[in-house]
Formats: structure tokens, sequence, C-alpha cells
């Protein structure tokens, strides 16, 4: 790509999120001629930034009044960063206290489409290196907090899973879409995800939901570690110190009063 065209296109998308920034709780509609004055562009040229972020759904017109307002779905991610700081604030204690008790890496996951993103995490004395960076996208599908988050979602979501590629990342990876279905559905009886050598040769991870006020499950706590240290024994004590930590995370996250007002 040339200079010329970069530059045209880092001006498009400054330009473009200057409209974005335009909307407030005071000014939710605008029209056209507004927001070229504001930002000190051509109608024309606006216009056609209009279309972009109506056609990727950012923008939808207001067929009243021939006014725009912000997406709905735009208007969703609202929620996610707010879940997000709101895990992140509120999980580092309990995030401490579990590799204090567990003595192996422990992370809070969020599921976003098909993956798995970690968002926070608290390692331990000798971490097993991993790609589990902060921000880091792995397959929901065989990872024990992509998986128990993903067992708790609408048929739609899951399904989508199903029908996308299912490659191999680790020995025991589940690649038959059926056999990972009857997976799912056992993890959600049991409240928790166990993934030995899934995503990654010699590691295991165990994973329970995290839920917030609306009862929904949003995240995962999950502890990592290598097949040496976690041994099949010690699972119960995992899942139970693990539980019982996500239960608290929930609480304070709306789950426990949104519960007893019932």
């Amino acid at each position: 790509m040339d200079m010329d065209k970069r530059d045209y296109l880092l001006h498009s998308v400054k330009s473009a999120m200057r409209i974005l920034r335009l909307f407030s709780t005071e000014e939710p509609e605008l029209g056209v001629s507004e927001m070229a004055s504001r930002i000190e562009l051509s109608k024309s040229s606006t216009h056609r930034l209009i279309l972009t972020l109506l056609k990727e759904e950012y923008l939808e017109k207001n067929e009243i009044n021939r006014k725009y307002l912000l997406e709905l779905s735009l208007l969703g991610l609202t929620g996610i960063i707010t879940n997000t700081m709101e895990n992140h604030k509120e999980s580092l204690p309990i995030l401490e206290y579990l590799v204090e008790q567990l003595g192996e890496t422990v992370h809070i996951n969020v599921l976003e489409e098909n993956d798995v993103v970690y968002i926070h995490k608290v390692e331990c004395k000798h971490p097993v290196r991993l790609l589990s960076d902060i921000g880091k996208k792995n397959p929901a599908y065989c990872s024990s907090a992509g998986k128990v988050i993903l067992a708790y979602q609408s048929k739609e979501m899951i399904n989508r899973v199903l029908q996308s590629e299912l490659s191999s990342y680790g020995p025991n990876t589940i690649t038959e879409s059926e056999k990972l279905r009857e997976n799912l559905i056992n993890i959600k009886l049991l409240g928790y995800s166990v993934a030995i050598e899934e995503l990654h040769e010699g590691v295991v991870s165990i994973a329970v939901p995290v839920r917030d006020y609306t009862e929904e499950v949003i995240a995962a706590i999950s502890v990592v570690g290598p097949i040496q240290r976690m041994h099949d024994h010690k699972f119960p004590t995992y899942i139970q110190i693990l539980q019982l930590s996500a239960m608290k995370l929930s609480q304070q996250l709306g789950f426990f009063e949104n519960v007893k007002s019932k």
C-alpha cells in the first residue's frame, strides 16, 4: 500500500471515529449537516463515512426525521466494557487467593465470538509458558474456560461453534462436533470443565463459570498447570476451591442479590 492511500485510510478512520464520538445522551440523534459542521468536513465526505458506518452497523437511520443514531450493537459494547472493568477490579484479590491455595496460575476469561479471551491473570511461582497473555485469544472449544462459558450459551451460539472448523491443538482436542456437543452438555450438568492436553500438550486446565446480576454466565475462572503437578486425584479440591471463589466473584457482580430477591 502506497503512502498516500495509507494516509487517506487513516484520515477516514479518524473522521469516522470523530463522528461516533459526536453522539451523547443529550444529543442521541444527529443530521448530516450537523455532523459535517462539527468534524469540519464537506457534507458529501461526511455522508460517505456515514454510509460506511451504516453498512458496518455502527449507525442506524431514523426514517421519520432522517437523522442518525448509534446502532444498538455498538451500544452493547458499553455493557461488555463495564463487565470487563468490574471483572478486573473485583477479581484480583480472588485470583491472588487462588494462586496461594492452588499453587498454579489462574485466569479470568470471557467469550468473544468463537474464542476465549484472557482478561486477567495471576501467575504462580513456577508458571508454565503458555499462550495466555492478557488479551490473547484461543479457540473456545478446546480450553476449559471457553467450554465452561460456551456450555451455558444459546443453542444458536453453540451450533455456530460446532459448525466451524474444529482443528486439533493438543493430543486430546475434541474435533468431532457431536462428541463436543455431548461434552458441553456434561459440563453444564457438572458445573465445571476439565481439559487435559486439549489446548496444549502436557497442560491441564480446570474452569468454573462466573455469573453477574442477570444470572447469565459472563466469564470463567480457570486454573492452569502442567500435567506433572495437576494430578487427577487433586481435581476435586481444585474444583471445590474454584467454585467457592467463582460464587464469591458472582456475588460481588450482583448475582447473589438477584437470586435472593426472587
